[in-house]
């Protein structure tokens, strides 16, 4: 064996003379093939005047001193064209289109590392074991290639979380995406702990829900007069303000009125007040009212839930607007409730109107002054219980047994309102 495997170095013969020639021969090519730099790629004749140590990868058909090297590396040393015949896996850089260059074995192509199966990658800081990619920039791009761009977030079951989190401080704000089930949902936090849901979309359906309520946009219409005096309740707000009609309703002795209302999203219960137009004509009778649950149907009719709040009593022998306060106010979750009113005496009456629902229907003042009175759509049946003496006098039970008799009464297409609860946000 004369040459060395790989670069094919020639060796030294035993007793060789002249050793200085053989070595030099193998230092020439060390220096031609470390650090390979080549001056370009694909040429076929060589240059007119070319420096010595000049190398060059040859094209296709070359021709002249080059004639049958295709692809082959050519050296100029010592006055003359030397070929290097490159072997698997050599690199060299090509000067004149400032690439990296690989011998793949029967073509020279660009150097590409693998991306493939890496720990992690880290731009502009360090990733971690969780956050395999982690990227620290004012901004990233992810651009088309072609007519579109999808990001695609997958996850192993539909138990698990697929999603986008928002955080301040390392703290998560806000997410979206399908967490814990395949409905897409959007949450929010206060603390990165705990998690308010807004919207959900179902998965089945494509119907949207807001579990936490809708909060629409809250002012006052200027174009409403607010001179009613005594027969507007009320803050100027859409979730609180109440009108009083100049009509009233007749209140049977012993009876309790339920209406039903809607609550979209949780808020705190304060109490409630009651127009009473017209007194009891029975010495010391009492007006009694609370809030109960709408409960389940039953036959044509629907059964009164649980007690919510029972407000208690006030004089009913005295006509006056009524108010009830709770000692500490309750909150109360989205779903249907039913206000309870029933004076224990007779020939009470009480003007009777709506407070606006919140996010449900929309109620407005007609007229204005001791004119003024709510208008909507359409009327609305309510409830009553005739025979409930011992529930004005003595307290509302914690379960409504009976089921209220359904009626339906409407003029000039107003609802029945005489129980106006009080509330605010959570």
């Amino acid at each position: 064996m004369t040459n060395t495997p790989n670069l094919a170095l020639p060796y030294l013969a035993a007793a060789q003379a002249q050793k200085h020639v053989t070595v030099n021969e193998a230092l020439g090519l060390i220096d031609a093939l470390t650090q390979l730099a080549v001056n370009s790629v694909g040429e076929t004749s060589p240059p007119a005047t070319p420096a010595e140590g000049e190398r060059y990868i040859i094209g296709a058909g070359a021709i002249d001193a080059w004639a049958g090297w295709d692809d082959s590396i050519a050296l100029f040393s010592g006055g003359a064209w030397l070929r290097l015949i490159p072997q698997l896996g050599w690199k060299t850089w090509d000067v004149s289109a400032g690439e990296l260059l690989i011998w793949f074995g029967s073509a020279w192509g660009a150097y590409t590392p693998s991306l493939q199966n890496l720990a992690g990658i880290g731009i502009g800081t360090s990733f971690d074991a969780t956050n395999k990619l982690s990227v620290s920039a004012a901004a990233t791009l992810l651009n088309h290639a072609g007519n579109g761009h999808q990001l695609k977030i997958n996850k192993a079951t539909d138990t698990n979380t697929a999603s986008l989190l928002f955080q301040t401080g390392w703290s998560g704000r806000a997410e979206m995406g399908t967490a814990g089930n395949d409905d897409f949902s959007i949450k929010v936090s206060a603390d990165g702990s705990s998690f308010l849901e807004g919207i959900r979309i179902n998965q089945n359906s494509g119907a949207v829900s807001f579990p936490g309520g809708m909060e629409p946009e809250r002012h006052s219409v200027g174009s409403i007069t607010k001179a009613g005096g005594s027969d507007w309740w009320g803050a100027v707000d859409p979730f609180t303000l109440s009108y009083s009609s100049s009509s009233q309703q007749a209140l049977s002795q012993n009876r309790m009125f339920f209406m039903a209302f809607h609550v979209d999203r949780p808020i705190q219960l304060l109490g409630a007040f009651v127009s009473l137009n017209i007194a009891s004509t029975t010495a010391g009778a009492l007006l009694r009212c609370g809030i109960y649950k709408l409960g389940a149907p039953n036959g044509d009719l629907w059964d009164i839930g649980d007690r919510v709040a029972d407000f208690g009593t006030l004089p009913a022998d005295v006509a006056d607007n009524k108010e009830f306060n709770l000692g500490a106010p309750q909150t109360l979750t989205k779903g249907w409730y039913v206000t309870a009113m029933g004076v224990s005496g007779a020939g009470a009456y009480a003007r009777y109107a709506r407070w606006m629902t919140p996010g449900l229907t929309r109620f407005y003042p007609h007229a204005s002054g001791t004119s003024a009175y709510p208008q909507t759509v359409a009327p609305q049946v309510y409830l009553y219980a005739s025979s409930s003496n011992a529930e004005i006098t003595g307290g509302l039970p914690t379960t409504w047994t009976s089921n209220p008799v359904t009626t339906m009464t409407s003029t000039n297409n107003w609802v029945y309102q005489m129980v106006f609860p009080k509330w605010r946000e959570v």
